[in-house]
């Protein structure tokens, strides 16, 4: 077939195949006189039609673009080569989709590996009352997570590095495998933060339910927040390397969102040093030895009565409860005054209180243990009023004082979840 233009060339075929421009014009969604115009060399085909159009003839789009058919044997060569690129395609396709399954997979075991962690932590701090124990087995589960976590993502990069893969489909992928590793560590660093108060602790000591997800939840908050910085770091770094290939519109949106990126995290450590400093502050001021209210005696007698009382102590929380504190046998302690001399219980007990004069006022035996504090201002010749605090004061305090820790920290959440709500409605899509 002699070759004349693609206009030409198109109306041959369709001749050759029995169809009226009607029925190629619907063929290919456009109307019966744009095809029309192609035939008369009035206009082309757009670039996106033409593989269309070839299939429809059986023609190769060099064939369509030459207007004419090549000869057998470079029609053959041609073809295959047609056949075999959308093969390789797919093979890559193939292998990318496989690669991002392995690498979902193992991810997914490294994220198991820092929950275990931290049921790990836990039961060591409810269980056998060892918090600091438990948040440094935690840490070892966290650092084994992170470290499984850098191995996979090596892995997942490194196995299609050879597969011959196109600029754009390489970087969605690294893309992809990057968010995911984000994603985990962001986990691993949240759980990090929530077992870090237990680190405060004495060798042999448990945090409560109630302080542990207080204290927590604002550990979790503080590394996720440092850890969000590191980010913003990390992907410029990745952007500036080349590990991201953006396009214009994506380089002009990566761009707004750096700087709304930034103005968020300005104003949300502005408020978050505020707000601590309020918190540290009413913390120092009133904290529960300020707030802890007693018993007031306005009286010798009722308070000397009271002190009296032969009423123990109360075991402390975290410390092996009540059973691991054996009460001592009857005559087993001995008491000594400040010479080494041997003393009786009633002497060892004996308190006096002065005026400030330093006239004795009051004496008594010290036989009440759950008493904590003993309050009073001398004066001349009294010390009246007598306030003396409990260990069922100091809970209540200490509760009363746990509610502030909780609007606090529910401050710092509700900050936090401002400024990342502000930044996700304003970011650019």
């Amino acid at each position: 077939m002699e070759r004349k233009t693609i206009g030409g060339f198109i109306a041959a075929l369709r001749r050759a195949n029995g169809m009226t421009q009607k029925d190629l014009a619907e063929r290919l969604n456009v109307s019966d006189k744009t095809v029309s115009r192609w035939e008369r060399d009035d206009g082309a085909p757009d670039l996106s039609l033409i593989p269309v159009i070839a299939e429809i003839f059986g023609v190769t789009c060099d064939e369509l673009l030459r207007g004419e058919r090549r000869p057998p044997d470079q029609r053959s060569n041609t073809t295959e080569e047609a056949d075999a690129a959308p093969k390789a395609e797919k093979q890559r396709r193939r292998l990318l989709k496989s690669a991002m399954t392995q690498y979902k997979n193992r991810t997914y075991i490294a994220m198991g590996v820092s929950i275990v962690g931290l049921m790990a932590a836990l039961l060591c701090n409810f269980e056998f009352y060892r918090g600091i124990l438990g948040f440094y087995i935690g840490a070892a589960f966290f650092a084994v997570s992170a470290v499984c976590q850098a191995v996979f993502v090596n892995m997942a990069l490194s196995s299609v590095e050879d597969a011959e893969l196109d600029a754009d489909a390489l970087s969605d992928y690294r893309k992809s495998v990057i968010r995911l590793a984000k994603r985990s560590v962001a986990l691993t660093v949240g759980l990090l933060g929530f077992t870090l108060p237990m680190a405060s602790l004495t060798s042999y000591a448990g945090m409560r339910a109630g302080s542990l997800l207080v204290f927590g939840a604002v550990g979790a908050a503080a590394m996720l927040a440092a850890y969000a910085v590191v980010l913003h770091f990390l992907n410029a770094s990745l952007v500036k390397k080349g590990e991201y290939s953006l396009s214009e519109k994506e380089a002009a949106r990566y761009q707004h969102n750096k700087k709304l990126k930034r103005r968020c995290a300005i104003a949300l450590a502005v408020l978050l040093a505020v707000t601590a400093v309020v918190h540290y502050t009413t913390t120092r001021i009133w904290g529960p030895g300020s707030i802890m209210k007693g018993t007031t005696f306005d009286d010798y007698e009722s308070f000397i009565d009271y002190m009296e009382q032969d009423i123990p102590a109360q075991p402390q929380y975290g410390y092996g409860g009540t059973d691991s504190i054996a009460e001592p046998a009857e005559g087993s302690i001995q008491y000594y005054d400040q010479y080494g001399n041997e003393i009786t219980e009633e002497e060892a007990l004996t308190r006096r209180l002065e005026d400030r004069n330093g006239n004795v006022v009051c004496e008594y035996v010290d036989r009440n243990e759950s008493v904590i504090s003993v309050r009073y201002t001398p004066k001349d010749g009294t010390i009246l009023p007598i306030t003396i605090c409990t260990q069922d004061d100091l809970r209540r305090a200490e509760r009363t004082a746990g509610v502030r820790h909780v609007i606090f920290a529910a401050a710092y959440c509700i900050e936090c979840f401002a400024a990342l709500l502000f930044y996700f409605i304003k970011r650019a899509k």
